[in-house]
Protein backbone atom coordinates (compact mmCIF):
# COMPACT_ATOMS: atom_id res chain seq x y z
CA UNK A 1 0.00 0.00 0.00
CA UNK A 2 1.41 3.34 -1.00
CA UNK A 3 1.48 6.44 1.12
CA UNK A 4 -1.22 8.03 -1.10
CA UNK A 5 -3.52 5.02 -0.65
CA UNK A 6 -3.11 5.27 3.12
CA UNK A 7 -3.96 8.99 3.02
CA UNK A 8 -7.09 8.24 0.98
CA UNK A 9 -8.21 5.57 3.49
CA UNK A 10 -7.66 7.90 6.45
CA UNK A 11 -9.52 10.70 4.64
CA UNK A 12 -12.40 8.34 3.80
CA UNK A 13 -12.67 7.10 7.41
CA UNK A 14 -12.64 10.68 8.72
CA UNK A 15 -15.37 11.65 6.26
CA UNK A 16 -17.56 8.67 7.14
CA UNK A 17 -17.06 9.31 10.85
CA UNK A 18 -18.00 12.99 10.42
CA UNK A 19 -21.13 12.14 8.48
CA UNK A 20 -22.20 9.58 11.08
CA UNK A 21 -21.74 11.97 13.99
CA UNK A 22 -23.50 14.81 12.14
CA UNK A 23 -26.52 12.58 11.64
CA UNK A 24 -26.64 11.41 15.25
CA UNK A 25 -29.41 12.99 17.28
CA UNK A 26 -28.67 14.52 20.62
CA UNK A 27 -30.33 12.66 23.47
CA UNK A 28 -33.27 14.04 25.41
CA UNK A 29 -31.78 12.47 28.53
CA UNK A 30 -30.02 14.72 30.99
CA UNK A 31 -30.60 18.00 32.79
CA UNK A 32 -32.57 20.83 31.21
CA UNK A 33 -33.45 24.39 32.16
CA UNK A 34 -37.00 25.47 31.32
CA UNK A 35 -37.23 29.08 30.17
CA UNK A 36 -40.07 31.60 30.33
CA UNK A 37 -40.49 32.61 26.69
CA UNK A 38 -41.70 36.11 27.64
CA UNK A 39 -38.90 37.08 30.05
CA UNK A 40 -36.12 34.68 29.02
CA UNK A 41 -35.65 33.81 32.70
CA UNK A 42 -35.26 30.23 33.93
CA UNK A 43 -38.44 28.77 35.46
CA UNK A 44 -37.01 25.49 36.64
CA UNK A 45 -34.57 22.67 36.14
CA UNK A 46 -35.56 19.19 35.04
CA UNK A 47 -33.94 15.78 34.81
CA UNK A 48 -35.15 13.65 31.91
CA UNK A 49 -34.35 9.97 31.74
CA UNK A 50 -35.47 6.95 29.78
CA UNK A 51 -36.64 4.13 31.99
CA UNK A 52 -38.49 0.99 30.81
CA UNK A 53 -38.91 2.53 27.32
CA UNK A 54 -40.60 5.64 28.79
CA UNK A 55 -39.30 9.18 28.95
CA UNK A 56 -39.74 10.42 32.50
CA UNK A 57 -39.18 14.00 33.63
CA UNK A 58 -38.51 15.09 37.21
CA UNK A 59 -38.39 18.63 38.58
CA UNK A 60 -35.01 19.17 40.24
CA UNK A 61 -35.26 22.84 41.17
CA UNK A 62 -37.63 25.78 40.71
CA UNK A 63 -38.20 29.15 42.43
CA UNK A 64 -38.87 28.87 46.17
CA UNK A 65 -38.63 25.06 46.11
CA UNK A 66 -38.78 23.45 49.54
CA UNK A 67 -37.98 19.75 50.06
CA UNK A 68 -41.42 19.16 51.58
CA UNK A 69 -43.39 20.73 48.67
CA UNK A 70 -46.26 18.62 47.35
CA UNK A 71 -48.82 19.12 44.62
CA UNK A 72 -51.77 20.66 46.44
CA UNK A 73 -53.35 21.87 43.15
CA UNK A 74 -53.62 18.36 41.68
CA UNK A 75 -57.32 17.53 41.87
CA UNK A 76 -60.11 16.30 39.59
CA UNK A 77 -58.63 14.45 36.57
CA UNK A 78 -55.14 14.36 38.13
CA UNK A 79 -56.23 13.37 41.64
CA UNK A 80 -53.57 10.61 41.59
CA UNK A 81 -50.92 13.37 41.89
CA UNK A 82 -52.58 15.13 44.84
CA UNK A 83 -50.06 15.63 47.65
CA UNK A 84 -47.31 13.81 45.72
CA UNK A 85 -43.89 15.28 46.45
CA UNK A 86 -42.65 17.73 43.82
CA UNK A 87 -39.16 16.21 44.05
CA UNK A 88 -39.08 12.56 42.98
CA UNK A 89 -42.39 12.44 41.10
CA UNK A 90 -42.36 11.99 37.31
CA UNK A 91 -44.28 15.04 36.05
CA UNK A 92 -43.45 14.10 32.46
CA UNK A 93 -44.35 10.60 31.25
CA UNK A 94 -44.13 9.81 27.53
CA UNK A 95 -44.24 6.33 26.03
CA UNK A 96 -43.65 6.61 22.27
CA UNK A 97 -40.30 7.41 20.68
CA UNK A 98 -40.65 8.09 16.96
CA UNK A 99 -37.21 8.93 15.53
CA UNK A 100 -36.18 10.91 18.61
CA UNK A 101 -39.55 12.60 19.19
CA UNK A 102 -41.29 11.49 22.37
CA UNK A 103 -45.09 11.62 22.73
CA UNK A 104 -47.97 9.44 23.85
CA UNK A 105 -48.28 10.68 27.40
CA UNK A 106 -48.43 13.83 29.46
CA UNK A 107 -46.80 16.62 31.37
CA UNK A 108 -48.31 17.80 34.66
CA UNK A 109 -48.12 21.45 35.65
CA UNK A 110 -48.04 20.86 39.39
CA UNK A 111 -48.27 24.59 40.14
CA UNK A 112 -51.56 24.92 38.26
CA UNK A 113 -52.86 21.38 38.70
CA UNK A 114 -53.19 20.86 34.95
CA UNK A 115 -52.41 17.87 32.73
CA UNK A 116 -51.40 18.32 29.09
CA UNK A 117 -50.57 16.00 26.23
CA UNK A 118 -46.92 16.53 25.36
CA UNK A 119 -44.30 16.06 22.69
CA UNK A 120 -40.55 16.40 23.30
CA UNK A 121 -37.60 16.41 20.93
CA UNK A 122 -34.09 17.86 20.64
CA UNK A 123 -33.42 20.47 17.97
CA UNK A 124 -30.11 22.34 17.62
CA UNK A 125 -29.04 20.84 21.00
CA UNK A 126 -32.02 22.49 22.73
CA UNK A 127 -35.03 20.62 24.00
CA UNK A 128 -38.40 21.44 22.48
CA UNK A 129 -41.29 20.87 24.89
CA UNK A 130 -44.74 21.12 23.32
CA UNK A 131 -47.86 20.95 25.49
CA UNK A 132 -51.31 20.43 23.95
CA UNK A 133 -54.87 21.32 24.95
CA UNK A 134 -57.09 19.91 22.23
CA UNK A 135 -55.62 21.09 18.92
CA UNK A 136 -53.98 24.17 20.51
CA UNK A 137 -50.38 23.94 21.63
CA UNK A 138 -47.48 25.93 23.00
CA UNK A 139 -43.83 25.05 22.44
CA UNK A 140 -41.05 26.04 24.83
CA UNK A 141 -37.33 25.81 24.22
CA UNK A 142 -35.36 24.39 27.14
CA UNK A 143 -31.59 24.75 27.46
CA UNK A 144 -29.19 21.94 28.28
CA UNK A 145 -27.87 22.07 31.83
CA UNK A 146 -26.00 19.80 34.22
CA UNK A 147 -26.62 18.29 37.64
CA UNK A 148 -24.60 20.85 39.61
CA UNK A 149 -26.24 23.85 37.94
CA UNK A 150 -29.70 22.28 38.28
CA UNK A 151 -29.35 21.52 41.98
CA UNK A 152 -27.60 24.74 43.02
CA UNK A 153 -29.41 27.32 40.86
CA UNK A 154 -31.06 30.31 42.49
CA UNK A 155 -33.79 32.33 40.84
CA UNK A 156 -34.11 36.09 40.61
CA UNK A 157 -37.42 37.47 41.80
Amino acid sequence: MTHNHLKLIVLFLALVSGIASAGAKSSVEGYWQSIDEKTGNPTGFWKLKIEDNRLLGYLVNYPDLKPEDVCDQCTDEIQEFFEKPIIGTAWINLSENKNGTWEGGYIIDSGEGEKYKARIWVEDDNLKMRGYVGFLYRTQTWLRSNQTEAEKATFDK
